[in-house]
């Protein structure tokens, strides 16, 4: 199975989801690809069914969506072994994260998806079901997506920055970089210290990635325990 950036399992990357090159993937001429409607902006929505291209549509809200994920994978791709295989190690690497947390009280934290304006994501959604996992809890967050106001535009006052513990960054490059942050911490006075670049966007975590998405949520609350 081929893949487009921003898809979640293996496959061939044909650019971040923000700047696909629909080029690119039309020449893999792909059995499918993998889109998390949910997620994914109408733009490029319709310019993959502009393509014509094989679209296998799922929309993940939760982690242990994954496991019906790869059900579907194997009987899509009639491969129940593999299927089977990625199942018990997504299975291991949740025990992981449980045992991590189990002495864990849980931490207040604002997550920053976007920039241009400001965005945070629902609590309905599955980066924060992730995030959750490791006892981290979405401040300034709507319960669902179409309970954000003004297109979702976070309004970064004084009592909000200081009701958190930690301020998380989306880790895509297309959406903060190390300058953006800088730049934040220094418009808002807010203490280096309490902000924290993430490795990816959580949002995107599922399907393979979610495997290793559950160590690195190990790593991220040790640094937001810091």
């Amino acid at each position: 199975m081929r893949k487009i950036g921003g898809g979640a399992c293996g496959g061939v990357l044909c650019g971040d989801l923000h700047s696909i090159d629909y080029e690119r993937l039309q020449s893999l001429n792909p059995t499918h690809v993998l889109m998390d409607f949910g997620n994914t902006p109408k733009t490029v929505v319709d310019a993959l069914d502009a393509l014509e291209l094989p679209l296998l549509s799922v929309e993940m809200t939760d982690p242990q969506q994954n496991f019906d994920l790869y059900s579907l994978f194997g009987a899509v791709f009639s491969v129940p072994m593999a299927a089977d295989t990625l199942s018990r190690r997504f299975e291991a690497a949740l025990a992981r994260v449980t045992m991590a947390m189990r002495n864990k009280t849980r931490q207040r934290v604002l997550y920053l998806a976007q920039k241009d304006p400001y965005q945070t994501v629902a609590k309905s959604s599955y980066g924060a079901a992730l995030l959750d996992l490791a006892q981290l809890e979405l401040i300034g967050a709507p319960e669902t997506a179409s309970e954000m106001e003004d297109g979702g535009a976070l309004a970064m006052t004084e009592s909000l920055l200081l009701s958190v513990n930690k301020i998380l960054f989306n880790g895509s490059s297309v959406k903060f970089k190390r300058a953006d942050i800088k730049a934040f911490a220094e418009e808002f006075g807010v203490p280096r210290s309490k902000l924290v670049r993430l490795d990816n966007d959580p949002n995107m975590q599922f399907g393979v990635r979610a495997i290793d998405s559950m160590d690195r949520l190990i790593a991220l609350r040790e640094k937001t325990d810091a």
